[in-house]
């Protein structure tokens, strides 16, 4: 069994840490591993940023953007909340061992956890602690969220997306009430909470001592050769935004010279195809029904985002209509 606790609150680093784990611990091994982050939005694997999250919000807010390596759905992280991973060999994998673990860690410091049909560690129905997990052909891990004193005013609004009518394919997360353990204890800190995680993962999966319990951060030797070429790639737009599975959105928008229609199909954060109409042809202005399939082409192969949009809009924008299509489609990403 080994133990290792960061004190590193950059999310890609940990998340990077917890990859090198998975790679390189032996394969017959149990860790544990402790950490927790800046706030940041962490999305699963396969799901789509724009349709789980606020990202103009989490701009303002400086909330960072995450997408892990593992499924499940869309968490938010910052100080006031702890994460657990826990690796094990895949044979001895199940969902329910360490959310199980983790409510006994918590039982432990007098508060009346439990975990529900959905896997969740949850206190009076609320939910406290939301988790996933990945599976290699010899490993595998468990990780999770705990809510201690997170501020829940700032996830809901950066969880509250605005592009509401996008269809996705992936995983959809869903919504439940939440609940932070300072509700529940005075006491319960980041602190408490790791001793008492640690102590119920030596009693579960082997004995822990002092020279298997590893505190690191960023300045320790060696981290930065284990991490950076992980770090590196998960920060990149091609694993946050172009790893998102297909999706359509439509929109529509009313302009003094036409009602105006468009629907996007977009794969891996690009647009693949994209149709511009309006919604009364009889009385539409001549040359922007021309304007409008100019823009549907010139959209195809854009990076679904706002600078590249207006980017491949530019052939057209000198017509006053095309600018101001442009500006709007923009607004809508």
């Amino acid at each position: 069994v080994q133990c290792y606790i960061s004190k590193c609150n950059d999310p890609y680093t940990n998340l990077a840490f917890e990859d090198w784990l998975l790679k390189n611990s032996d394969l017959d091994s149990y860790v544990l591993y402790l950490w927790r982050n800046r706030p940041t939005i962490v999305i699963g694997r396969n799901q789509n940023p724009w349709k789980e999250c606020n990202l103009d919000m989490m701009n303002e807010r400086d909330v960072w953007l995450a997408r892990r390596t593992s499924g499940g759905g869309t968490v938010y992280h910052d100080m006031g909340n702890t994460n657990y991973t826990v690796l094990m060999p895949r044979s001895a994998f199940t969902r329910d061992t360490c959310a199980e673990m983790v409510a006994r860690a918590l039982q432990q410091e007098d508060i009346a956890a439990y975990v529900n049909e959905r896997h969740d560690v949850t206190v009076d129905g609320l939910k406290i602690s939301g988790s996933a997990y990945r599976l290699t052909s010899r490993r595998a891990f468990h990780h999770g969220t705990m809510l201690i004193d997170a501020d829940l005013s700032r996830l809901r609004g950066c969880l509250d997306s605005k592009s509401k009518t996008i269809e996705a394919k992936g995983v959809e997360s869903v919504r439940s009430k939440v609940a932070n353990l300072r509700d529940y204890s005075w006491t319960i800190d980041h602190s408490t909470f790791c001793g008492a995680v640690a102590s119920e993962f030596s009693k579960t999966f082997g004995r822990l001592t002092d020279e298997n319990v590893t505190v690191w951060s960023e300045s320790d030797p060696g981290i930065k050769e284990k991490v950076e070429k992980e770090r590196e790639r998960i920060t990149q737009w091609q694993w946050l935004f172009g790893q998102t599975p297909e999706f359509k959105y439509r929109i529509s928008g009313e302009f003094a010279w036409a009602k105006v229609v468009c629907e996007i199909e977009a794969k891996h954060g690009k647009i693949i195809n994209a149709e511009l109409t309006t919604e009364d042809t009889a009385v539409v202005p001549g040359g922007v029904s021309r304007v409008l399939e100019e823009a549907g082409k010139l959209l195809v192969g854009a990076q679904y985002e706002r600078e590249a949009v207006m980017a491949s809009l530019s052939p057209i924008l000198a017509d006053a209509r095309a600018q101001e299509l442009g500006k709007w489609l923009a607004e809508q990403i």
